[in-house]
């Protein structure tokens, strides 16, 4: 089993996301509200009412709970699974850091770090 490059912390914030590319299916055009259920600066597992192909690159705007802020990124889709109980799918999506920016708001948020 491979361990994560970064910790986890559970946190849940309000999210949007938007499919890129998406395998054979048809791909879903719309933004779709989801929420993150953990955080980390590399990741997300997200909690959304529609399930992605492996793979699929999505844009998020994801508004951070703590620090305020709202942060706009790529990600891939790396697993997926269906929760039962709670009737969503998670994803587990790898943040594709296109700026720094994105990187220092994550850490201010995650651990509060005044920069």
């Amino acid at each position: 089993m491979q361990k994560r490059k970064d910790r986890r912390i559970k946190q849940w914030n309000k999210a949007v996301i938007k499919p890129l590319s998406q395998g054979k299916k048809a791909m879903i055009s719309d933004e779709i509200e989801v929420v993150t259920c953990d955080l980390s600066i590399g990741g997300a597992r997200i909690h959304s009412p529609v399930p992605f192909e492996l793979g699929t690159v999505l844009r998020l705007k994801i508004e951070l709970v703590r620090s305020r802020e709202t942060i706009r990124l790529k990600g891939q889709v790396k697993w997926v699974k269906r929760d039962e109980t709670e009737n969503v799918f998670e994803l587990g999506v790898e943040f594709d850091h296109e700026t720094a920016q994105t990187i220092t708001s994550l850490m201010k948020n995650l651990h509060s770090i005044v920069l």
